[in-house]
């Protein structure tokens, strides 16, 4: 009997003690359920409250030698329509956020309850004020009061021609000098606040009726004539991204758009690419596996020229350029890209089409939606890894739309007096700031042959 009260004892404080442990397990999971469901509800909440929104000053200037472009019904007034009825679309009507301003020697806000959809076509009614001094506008000063207003969560959106004024004989020397203030201009506002600004220039075009001032101050009477104008988007690198992937300012999506260049910091971010192994390739190769997944391939290996019949050596590579921020002209072009050792060339650069492309490598490469193929071809026949690059520089437009000599301006119609200085000034402040950013974006294919 005393045996078994004594088992009886040892099992009463086995079951204590299991009792014991297992309340301080549950304690313990209940404390990790209490801080995930805290956790949880942290990243809900996160997730509810929205990213707050920027706000938006769009200045539109009003300096005489812009009257031609609010005379009848141009593509300037529908330009402003399709900006406002977008930016009221995408970020909603809120107080003070969507601010309509014009400005030339000083900003002049408009009626914040003024409706966005119809303002372009009342715009005659807002254009000036009495005791308004409009006649002329300095062109950095413009720049200086835009830049003092935007900040890391502002975009500022500046329609203008774009014109400096100056007046003297040596158009050069003195676009020379006003393209050093607007250098000055945006180097003083980074010194301010360090912002990592993003600016993009859209080359437009519109009907104008009215006086051109040429740079003797000597007008033309222009009917209908069409004239570039310029619109002019500074935010924030990140602020920038959000809204250029609301509001592409771009053809078809804006009355008038001609042609766009964006200046900005940073690298396009996990830029997708993968070699195509079965299109547009000449001679044999495999995939490099310890370079390859089964979403790309970015080494290969085992190169035979031979079988080309020529010593011949080309190979495809299927590339994400969709968040690159250069036109379609631009990405087309073979003098904007770079090869590292040149031991490679671009024979080709085409958007994807998949009917070209072998099912094997569709397969592989479809749901990364790859939006261009870089076809690259072998410069001799000894090879080694190839690193393309895109750079970043100054588009063609730019030049052809420049002229220094506007006095007969009837047969320069699609040219802007000292545009290319202005845009100069702009993208050499950038290249000062940040002196290593000298491509959108790069990738390497390692070559074993």
């Amino acid at each position: 009997m005393k045996t078994l009260n004594n088992e009886m004892k040892k099992i009463f404080i086995f079951c204590c003690i299991a009792l014991l442990l297992t309340n301080c397990g549950n304690n313990q999971r209940r404390g990790s359920d209490r801080k995930s469901a805290t956790s949880n509800d942290t990243l809900s909440v996160h997730n509810i409250i929205p990213i707050v929104k920027p706000t938006v000053n769009v200045y539109i200037e009003n300096s005489g030698s812009m009257d031609g472009y609010v005379n009848g019904n141009t593509e300037f007034k529908g330009a402003i329509r399709d900006l406002l009825v977008l930016l009221k679309h995408y970020y909603g009507t809120e107080e003070d956020k969507i601010k309509v301003n014009f400005i030339n020697n000083r900003i002049r806000e408009t009626d914040t309850q003024i409706d966005l959809a119809t303002f372009a076509t009342n715009i005659n009614q807002h254009w000036r004020v009495q005791g308004e001094d409009s006649r002329s506008s300095n062109l950095n000063n413009v720049f200086k009061m835009i830049l003092d207003k935007t900040d890391n969560n502002s975009i500022s959106i500046l329609f203008s021609d774009c014109i400096y004024s100056i007046s003297g004989r040596d158009s050069e020397g003195l676009l020379s000098d006003e393209k050093s203030l607007t250098k000055d201009a945006f180097l003083s506002r980074w010194r301010q606040d360090s912002l990592k600004l993003a600016t993009t220039i859209i080359k437009m075009k519109s009907r104008f009726y009215g006086a051109y001032w040429d740079k003797n101050n000597d007008s033309t009477h222009l009917d209908g004539d069409i004239r570039p104008y310029y619109i002019c988007v500074i935010g924030n690198n990140d602020v920038m991204l959000d809204f250029n992937s609301k509001i592409p300012l771009e053809k078809d999506k804006i009355e008038g758009f001609d042609n766009k260049y964006v200046i900005s910091t940073g690298v396009a971010d996990k830029l997708y690419y993968s070699v195509l192994i079965s299109t547009d390739n000449v001679g044999r190769f495999k995939a490099n596996r310890n370079a390859s997944t089964k979403e790309y391939i970015r080494g290969i290996k085992d190169v035979d020229m031979k079988s080309s019949g020529g010593n011949k050596f080309t190979f495809a590579v299927a590339v994400d350029l969709n968040n690159v921020p250069a036109e379609e002209d631009y990405l087309l072009s073979h003098e904007n890209y770079t090869y590292g050792d040149n031991n490679f060339h671009i024979k080709e650069i085409k958007p994807i089409d998949k009917n070209n492309i072998s099912a094997s490598d569709w397969v592989r490469i479809s749901s990364a939606n790859p939006t261009h193929i870089i076809v690259l071809e072998a410069i001799g026949t000894a090879i080694s890894d190839v690193k393309v690059s895109l750079k970043k520089q100054m588009p063609k437009w730019i030049e052809q739309s420049n002229i220094i000599d506007d006095r007969n301006i009837k047969n320069n119609l699609d040219k802007t007096f000292g545009i290319k200085y202005l845009i100069e000034g702009i993208a050499e402040a950038y290249q000062i700031i940040y002196p290593d950013d000298k491509n959108f974006f790069e990738f390497e294919i390692k070559i074993n042959s």
